[in-house]
This record gives structure tokens, C-alpha cells and sequence, in this order.
């Protein structure tokens, strides 16, 4: 036992209170140190939940669950959350600035609401001796405190999926070899993308909107697995140090089939490339009466340089890395915005519709040969651009000046 003695009793009670506190922190950090040691019972395994219905769920999920049955410990961990409640939120997403972070729940509520959603599971139990899931369940920990647990998401390469990659990578000293043979060799980013999209048309074609060039280099091995489903294929056939497999076992959680989910049945509009004509017939029929025509044109030039602004500043004012060199400015460029009301005709406004027309032109010319795989959808509305554009040039009688 230890005790103080001091003739100022301030003195006396200002050290008590100091030795009490510091034996509080060394009770709890030790206690802390003790709940992290795993029994040998323990295992920690990938899930990889399937696709959902919304947006977000888009592209499935990937968590490390780290199970403990002596010691009755059960969680996921999960490092694809977001706070809606973050200050600017929505432009912070935008930007490609939004804090993503590690969140730990019990796997309990982790499955409860995957399954409410409809959305079933794979648990791939990995194959760890004792020390190697130690240094996991201790990386993940580490991972978890606050000061390292905040991350800005990059959806290609810092993700949810990407993160458990690496930090399983780390446990093993990077002494895996994840087997290529069985992707399918030569896909772009994109492309891998389009496989999930097949029932979200309009969904396709917003992204194929704003994402460049970078979408379009052909993925490595370790680039699959940005995405759950091939990272759990991946892991599936991986080996630690080219013989023994990564994975132990695997099992289907729920083991009975959920409900299936409604075929998808697009109808006319669901279809952006159906849609697009549809808009470039009225724009050409538009032309025939010169009122109809100014109107549809105001619109049809606003629209189309309000997108190109957008996709400007995608590409200049984020940190999105995807949605830079975009080439879809070449048919929809942000500078329309300072011409769609003008109905003065000047020789500098003719050059300018006149170089619009001519970009427009090559673009479609090399449409399937440039560096980034442009949206078909979006041909119909380049080749109006074109037309629209040679027309106010060369053939458009002068009702700019009165619209008589």
C-alpha cells in the first residue's frame, strides 16, 4: 500500500488525485491490451455481401469479421462508412473530400440488416496461425482509433474492398499470390463498372458521363479488387507463399435462397440511347419553324453546356481521380453557356458555332478509336451538335436578327 503525507493538505490531495487518474489510465490500457488477446477458438474471415437495389449498394460490400466465441467477441469490421451529418456534406462528396472511416458493430446487426435488405452473404474463413491473427485482429485495432480511422474514399483504389486488401496483405508481409487466370483479361475499369449497371441504364450513362480517361486503362490483378464479388474470387484461389491457400473454408450465409428480385423490364425512356434520339429527331424537326427552333435551342444549348461545366469541374475542382481527362467536353462544351440566348449574329459567334461544328465532327469520326470509351447513348446529341452547329453557320436564313 502506498500512501502520502504532506502538512499541506492541498498538497496531499492534488498528488492523490494525479496518482488516481494514472492508475486509471495504466487499469484501463491494460485491460484494453488483455480484451485483444484471441483465445486459439478465435478466426477472422472476409464477407462479401451481395449486390443491393440502391445506389450505394451498387457494387456489394466487402467487411472482416473477427470472431471469438471464449471470449464472446463478434464484430465486423466495416470500412465503407459515411456520416450524412459531416459540415457540406454534399459538396464535400462532390469534391471527392468526404471522410470515410472504419466503423465496428456486432455481426449480429451487420447480418440483420444485410439480409432485411435482401442482400445475402459469403464468409470466407481465412487461414491464420495463431500470430497472423493476432497481427490482424492488431492492425484492425489500430486502424480503428480515431486519429487513424478517417480516410478520403477514392472509389478505383480506396475503398472498402481495397482497404481490406491491403491490410490483409500487410498481415502476411505481402507474402501473397493472387491467381489471374481466371479474369477476364484486357477489361478496363470501366468496363468491370458496366457489369453491375446492366438493370441502371440511366445510372450507366450519368457515370460514363463523368468519368475520363483513367477509367479506361485495362486493370491489373489487384485493380479487380476494388470490386467485392472479384475480390472474393480472388481470395478464394490466393496462396501464401505459392502453396497454401489463403482460404479455410467458406459458407453461404443465409444457406437457404432468399427471395428473388423482380427482372428487370426497361421500358422506352429507360433506355438513355432511345431517349437521346428521341431528342435529337425533335431538335432536327425543330428547324423547321424558326420560333420552335429558338426556343428548342435555348434549352438544347443551355442543357448541353451546364453538363460540360459540370463535368469541368469534376475534373478541375475534385480530388476524384476517375473524372479527370474527360473527352466528353469535346461534344459538350461548358462554353455554350455564354451563347445559348444570343440571337445577334456576329462573324465571331459564326467562328465560334463553326469550330463547335468541327470538333463535333471529329469526334464522331473517331467516336470508337479515342482514348476513352465515350457513352453511345450520347451519339445521337453529338451528331445534333454537328448539324445544329453547320446549320447556323452555312445554311440558317437571318432570323437571329427579328425572328420574323
Amino acid at each position: 500500500m502506498i500512501t502520502f503525507k504532506s502538512a499541506n493538505p492541498f498538497v496531499f490531495n492534488s498528488v492523490r488525485i494525479v496518482f488516481i487518474i494514472a492508475l486509471s489510465f495504466w487499469y484501463t490500457k491494460s485491460t484494453a491490451q488483455l480484451s485483444r488477446l484471441l483465445s486459439d477458438s478465435a478466426y477472422i474471415s472476409l464477407i462479401t455481401v451481395d449486390p443491393g437495389e440502391f445506389m450505394y449498394s451498387t457494387f456489394g460490400h466487402s467487411a472482416l469479421r473477427v470472431r471469438d466465441p471464449e471470449n464472446r467477441l463478434d464484430r465486423v469490421y466495416n470500412y465503407g462508412t459515411f456520416n450524412f451529418e459531416q459540415p457540406n456534406f454534399l459538396l464535400k462528396f462532390c469534391q471527392g473530400r468526404l471522410l470515410y472511416f472504419l466503423d465496428i458493430e456486432s455481426y449480429r446487426n451487420f447480418e440483420y440488416g444485410n439480409l432485411y435488405d435482401n442482400r445475402p452473404m459469403r464468409e470466407q474463413i481465412l487461414r491464420l496461425t495463431p500470430e497472423q491473427r493476432q497481427r490482424l485482429s492488431d492492425l484492425l485495432e489500430e486502424n480503428a482509433r480515431e486519429e487513424n480511422r478517417y480516410y478520403k474514399y477514392e472509389f478505383f483504389y480506396d475503398n472498402c474492398a481495397t482497404r481490406i486488401r491491403d491490410i490483409v496483405k500487410e498481415t502476411f508481409f505481402h507474402q501473397i499470390t493472387f491467381d489471374s487466370t481466371g479474369l477476364p483479361i484486357g477489361t478496363t475499369m470501366r468496363q468491370l463498372l458496366h457489369q453491375y449497371l446492366t438493370d441502371k441504364p440511366w445510372t450507366q450513362f450519368g457515370i460514363d458521363l463523368l468519368i475520363g480517361t483513367p477509367a479506361d486503362h485495362v486493370a491489373r490483378t489487384e485493380d479487380y479488387m476494388f470490386l467485392p464479388d472479384y475480390m472474393h474470387d480472388l481470395f478464394g484461389t490466393a496462396r501464401i507463399d505459392d502453396t497454401t491457400l489463403l482460404v479455410q473454408s467458406e459458407r453461404q450465409i443465409p444457406n437457404r435462397p432468399l427471395l428473388p428480385r423482380p427482372a428487370y423490364q426497361p421500358g422506352f425512356f429507360e433506355n438513355p440511347l432511345m431517349a437521346m434520339c428521341l431528342v435529337a429527331l425533335i431538335g432536327l424537326l425543330s428547324m423547321a419553324n424558326p420560333r420552335t427552333e429558338y426556343v428548342f435551342d435555348i434549352i438544347f444549348w443551355f442543357v448541353l453546356g451546364a453538363a460540360g461545366l459540370l463535368m469541368t469541374l469534376f475534373w478541375v475542382a475534385t480530388d476524384h481521380s476517375a473524372t479527370k481527362n474527360n473527352l466528353n467536353l469535346l461534344w459538350a462544351l461548358p462554353t455554350h453557356l455564354l451563347f445559348f440566348w444570343r440571337r445577334t449574329r456576329t462573324e465571331w459567334i459564326e467562328n465560334y458555332y463553326m469550330g463547335v461544328g468541327c470538333i463535333a465532327a471529329l469526334t464522331i469520326l473517331f467516336w470508337f478509336f479515342l482514348p476513352q470509351q465515350l457513352p453511345v447513348a450520347a451519339l445521337p446529341i453529338a451528331g445534333l451538335v454537328l448539324v445544329k452547329s453547320l446549320w447556323r453557320r452555312f445554311w440558317k436564313r437571318d432570323v437571329l436578327d427579328g425572328g420574323r
